[in-house]
């Protein structure tokens, strides 16, 4: 029966009182899943290598493919 309660937080637990009436929440020390504001110069440049490699790739795929329908 007990689990088919609600149950209430003390609200007071945690809550910071600033200047303003509204309490809030503290902030986290620090958010591990914050993305970065963009690529960094190294990687635009890494990134950019990266999309030739797709040519040997696709060349080799290509003469596997000519091999096996001409032999």
């Amino acid at each position: 029966m007990d689990e088919d309660r609600e149950k209430f937080v003390d609200p007071e637990a945690g809550v910071v009182e600033g200047e303003d009436e509204i309490p809030r929440q503290p902030a986290p020390q620090l958010d591990p899943y914050t993305p970065e504001p963009g690529p960094r110069p190294g990687d635009r440049r890494a990134f950019s290598i990266l999309r030739w490699a797709w040519l040997p790739i696709g060349l080799a795929v290509g003469a596997i493919v000519l091999y096996a329908i001409f032999s």
